[in-house]
Formats: C-alpha cells, sequence, structure tokens
C-alpha cells in the first residue's frame, strides 16, 4: 500500500468554512449550545468533526477485524477439540506436547528458525539465546505458538473461509466534483471506484483483480477511476491527455502492463501504440485547466479521508488495500440486490 500524507493549509479552512455553512440547511436539527441566542446544532458538530468520527469508525473496525480473526482461529482449534471430547485448551495442551516429543525441542527450534528469543522490557528489546536458562520458559510458549499457528494454516487450507466485515462508510463524498474517468453500465445504481497512482507497486500488481472485477459486472456496475498520488504525475497527466480523444482507458491499461519508468518516451510510444492523433495530444498535455482539475481532485480526497492507494470505493464505502476478489464481489452482490 502507498501512504501519502499531504497538508494544504488553504484548502482545510476553505473546507471548514463549508462546514460551517452547513448547519444552516438543518433547522429541525438538536439544539446542544446556545450564544446570544444563536443556536448550535448537534449536525453542525458533526458535520465539523465528520472526519474524527470516520477515524474513530475505522479504528474500531480494525480492532473488530483483528477479533475476528481471533475467533476464526478458537472456532478452526475448537472444531478439533470437539471430535477429541477435549476443551480448547486441553487441545492445544495436547497437541503441541505430542509434537515437542516427537519432532524434538531442537529440530523444532531449527525448523522455525529460533535460534534467539525476543523479549522486550519498558521501550528496550532484548535477544537471548533459545538454550540459556534465561529463555527457557519463554522459548516453550513461543515455540508453542509457532506449532498453533503452523496447525492454523494448514486447516485455513482446507476451508472456504468467508469474512464479511466491512471498513464504515467514508463521509459522504461528492464524486461530481472529483475528476473521474467512467465505464461500465453508466446507468447503474451502483457504483465501483478505483482510486489509484500508475507509479504506485501495489495499484500495479492490483490492476490485474480490479480488471477481473470490471469483466465480471461491466453490464451491471458503473466503473469509475480517481487519480491520486502526492502530486499530479506524467502518467496522470498523459492518460487524461488521452482521454480528450475517448482513449483514456486504453492509455490506463497500457501504462499499468508498462515495465519500467514512465518517462516522455514511454507515454508517446503508448500514444502511438494506441492511435492517437499525436499533435493533439502534445497540446492536451500541456492544458493547465486539466492539471489543475487532477490536482483538485487530490486535494478533495485528502479532505474526504483517502490516504493511501489503492483504495476502492463501492457506493460511498471505502475499502483499503483489499486484494480479496471474493470479498469485494460479495460487497458488489450485496448492492446488486438492493
Amino acid at each position: 500500500m502507498k501512504q501519502i500524507s499531504i497538508l494544504k493549509v488553504a484548502i482545510t479552512i476553505a473546507a471548514l468554512a463549508y462546514s460551517f455553512c452547513a448547519c444552516n440547511e438543518h433547522k429541525k436539527a438538536i439544539i446542544i449550545a446556545e450564544i446570544d441566542g444563536q443556536a448550535i446544532s448537534e449536525n453542525e458538530l458533526n458535520t465539523l468533526i465528520k472526519q474524527e468520527l470516520f477515524d474513530e469508525l475505522t479504528r474500531i473496525y480494525e480492532i473488530k477485524k483483528k477479533a475476528l480473526e481471533q475467533l476464526i482461529n478458537v472456532k478452526l482449534i475448537q472444531a478439533i477439540a470437539n471430535e477429541k471430547q477435549m476443551s480448547y485448551q486441553q487441545f492445544i495442551d495436547y497437541y503441541t506436547e505430542n509434537k515437542m516429543k516427537n519432532c524434538g525441542i531442537d529440530s523444532l527450534l531449527k525448523q522455525y528458525k529460533m535460534s534467539t528469543i525476543l523479549q522486550l522490557r519498558d521501550t528496550n528489546m532484548y535477544t537471548v539465546p533459545t538454550h540459556s536458562p534465561t529463555a527457557e520458559f519463554p522459548r516453550y510458549y513461543q515455540l508453542k505458538g509457532a506449532i498453533m499457528s503452523e496447525l492454523l494454516d494448514s486447516l485455513k487450507r482446507g476451508k472456504d473461509i468467508k469474512q464479511y466485515l466491512y471498513p464504515p462508510k467514508s463521509p459522504s463524498i461528492d464524486l461530481s466534483k472529483l475528476h473521474t474517468y467512467y465505464r461500465g453500465n453508466q446507468k447503474s445504481d451502483v457504483t465501483f471506484i478505483t482510486i489509484s497512482d500508475f507509479d504506485c507497486e501495489s495499484c500495479i500488481h492490483s490492476h490485474r483483480l480490479y480488471d477481473s472485477i470490471y469483466n465480471k459486472y461491466k453490464d451491471r456496475v458503473k466503473f469509475g477511476y480517481i487519480h491520486y498520488s502526492a502530486m499530479p504525475t506524467l502518467g496522470q497527466i498523459a492518460s487524461d491527455a488521452a482521454d480528450s480523444q475517448g482513449k483514456f482507458w486504453s492509455f490506463h491499461d497500457s501504462l499499468y502492463v508498462h515495465k519500467g519508468y514512465i518517462d516522455s518516451s514511454a507515454i508517446f510510444n503508448i500514444a502511438k501504440s494506441i492511435g492517437l492523433n499525436i499533435d493533439q495530444f502534445k497540446k492536451d498535455i500541456k492544458r493547465q485547466d486539466r492539471k489543475s482539475k487532477i490536482e483538485s481532485t487530490i486535494n478533495q480526497l485528502v479532505l474526504n479521508g483517502v490516504y493511501a492507494t489503492p483504495t476502492i470505493m463501492i457506493n460511498g464505502r471505502l475499502i483499503v488495500d483489499s486484494n480479496s476478489k471474493k470479498e469485494i464481489c460479495h460487497l458488489i452482490d450485496e448492492e446488486l440486490a438492493k
């Protein structure tokens, strides 16, 4: 995942000013304060801190995500314990002690590459040789953890595990104000937006996944693409110039499969290969208004809590760096069924 941090004071002030004005639309809102009779509504407060509320919900989601993973692990182990008519803890002790007895401690330490034991005290970290007296107890429990981790990995390979826990919906993003390129079913009520960067390693690796999802749902879903990076890049500006000739998606696909650095030679070779009018292409690359649209969109995404690529958005729900086609398709199917 490529992380980006952009702090633009002028834009933030403008956003806050907009937030204060938004409260005028909520005449029946709950009043939480007054200044000389002038009311301050709860809606006004929530609008002002909408990003902080979203960040808190995201933190809670991460906690739930970790807890769900642990619960899945418990369920997998409990199922085997039940077959052996043991409690959860009894099975763990039985399985790990048998493994240590049958394989031998030294063999397992070598197998799991545990030549030292990592210990933490206060903010300091220490490494202790596995065969030293100090390491005797932590070695046992870390070895026990490694054995169970290996068992869980093997159990998961044989199970159809589906997770339907999704991140919270982000504060509403007005897509009409973002420079977005669309394809697919333009009349669909379900919109799949990819927020990505041609130069991002994770984005390049995810392109094939998102392309396969497009091919599966292109007749039923409206697909969009939005540029995002620290600042407008040559690849973004060039693909936008190609859009003026109706060739954005061809240029987009060519950039994602391009090997190596995206320089002027690369973009002109792609432009020629997809049949662009090169003279027009050169003029469009230099157009300041198109560059400004890309930059403005990047700034708006920052204000709406987007800090990394790739990010996808399905009907307003942000999903950061998801590589599970099964989970993404499940969410799309849910939206299509509404």
